[in-house]
Parts: structure tokens; sequence; C-alpha cells
């Protein structure tokens, strides 16, 4: 019953008409302050539901890398100042990573060569149409705008996710309780998107990590942790997504959890 009105409620936030639009997260601001300083700010309604967020920044609107990775996700305003070199229109997105293990890019905004704060045309977004499936369900078919306004609906009202299939299509799955994740203090992802591994008794104790993929197969192990802060290289996980680890202190399991590797794009 619980889940049947939940679902009902789901597809009201489809049908319903939105009558306005979010001023927070994924919403932004890309602010031109001179001697080519850009100043990217934000409000974090989540709390410290947001437990990453980063700075993305982009010469064409393709390629996309990280510039900044706040350790403070959690703040509700913060911002970054990103110094650029080159006169050259700049196109900028947020990614941040919820505490159910969901993780979101906001609209692209750009700045330079006469540009501030400045969205992408949203008349050329709306002719893509986004699928919303729930289990095998076809729930609805939206347009780009109205696909953001359900989103931040989603995101807003509920503690259901929205995890993306392919461009065109993402599916919906309620809330489970005993899913929420609590990123690990020993492996995370640091600021430049690699995987860190933070132990630091590892000169006086046996410490063994070993990585799986979301399916649960073996990738890698690393049998004896010397250093106390190890980076490990992106290619040694071969894809981006979500990665399983077992961490083990003299043979004993110490923490299961799992790590978000972000993909360069």
């Amino acid at each position: 019953m619980l889940k049947k009105c939940a679902f009902l409620f789901l597809f009201f936030l489809l049908i319903h008409p939105f009558t306005h639009a979010q001023t927070y997260l994924p919403d932004f601001s890309v602010t031109d302050l001179g001697n080519n300083n850009i100043r990217i700010s934000w409000q974090n309604p989540y709390g410290n539901g947001c437990i990453q967020l980063s700075v993305q920044r982009s010469y064409d609107n393709k390629f996309f890398t990280t510039v900044f990775s706040t350790p403070s996700p959690e703040l509700p305003e913060n911002g970054f100042i990103d110094k650029r070199t080159t006169n050259s229109t700049l196109y900028y997105r947020l990614f941040y990573v919820l505490g159910n293990s969901t993780y979101f890019f906001s609209p692209v905004k750009i700045a330079g060569a006469g540009y501030a704060n400045d969205p992408i045309d949203d008349m050329q977004d709306d002719k893509q149409i986004i699928t919303v499936r729930f289990e095998d369900t076809i729930l609805s078919k939206l347009n780009y705008s109205s696909y953001m306004h359900f989103r931040d609906s989603i995101i807003s009202q509920t503690r259901d996710s929205l995890f993306t299939l392919n461009e065109d299509e993402v599916l919906l799955k309620l809330f489970d309780p005993g899913s929420t994740w609590i990123p690990s203090r020993y492996v995370f992802t640091n600021a430049n998107g690699y995987v860190q591994i933070n132990l630091p008794e590892a000169a006086v104790k046996n410490f063994k990590i070993i990585f799986f993929d979301a399916d649960g197969k073996k990738i890698f192990t690393i049998n004896h942790v010397k250093e106390t802060q190890l980076l490990i290289d992106k290619t040694n996980f071969v894809h981006a997504g979500w990665f399983n680890f077992q961490l083990f202190e003299n043979d004993a399991l110490k923490e299961r959890n799992k790590v978000l590797l972000q993909k360069d794009f």
C-alpha cells in the first residue's frame, strides 16, 4: 500500500503544473568579477545530505574537467573563484552527490566573451525528450525543461532517486531506508577525482583492500597498504562509476563500503 501511495504521488508530480523554478541546486550563479576572475556560487538545500560537490569547466561545452571540489559540500552557501587564463568563452556546471548515492549534473552556464551568469539556450534543450521509467513501466515522456522541474520536485519533496540509463532515459527508484550511503573516511574520491586511501596507522598495522565492481566482480587487491596516504590511478578501475571495497585490518574486516569514480567528460 505504501509503495502504491508513493507511486501515485510521483505520478502527480509528473502531471502537476510547475509554477516556479528552484533558486538552489541544481541552479547556481556565474559572475564575471573582472581581471579574469569568475565566481561560481550556489545554495545547498540538502544540508549534510549533500556529500560531494564539484565545479566543472569546459572550453567547448563537450569535454568537462573538474576544477574545484569543495571540502565542505554540506554548507548552505558556498562558492569558488576560477582564475581563467584566457579570454575565451567558458562553460561551467556543477556535479554533486546526495547521501542516497544519487548524483546530478546541473544545467550548463557560460561566462566570458561578454557573458556572465547566462544559461545555455533552453529552446535547443526542449527538443530533447526524456523518458522517465519506473521498474518496467514508462511513467512519462517529458521535454527537457519539464524534466528538470520534475527532477527538482523529486529531490526537494521526496527521498527517491533518479538514475541515468542513457542521455534520453532515467529510472525512478523509490527510497529504501536501508540503502542510505555514508561515505568512508578511509577510502574516498579526492578533489582531483582520484580514489584516495587515508590510513594514518598504515606504518604500524597491516591493512589490505579489495576492490569490486558494481556487480561484485573482484577488480584488484592491495595486499599491504604501506603508505598513510595513497592515490590509486584511475586506469586501475577501467571505467567510471560506483566501486565496492572491503578494508581489512590485520586480516579482520574493518569496513565494507563503496566509492564513486567520476568520469572526466
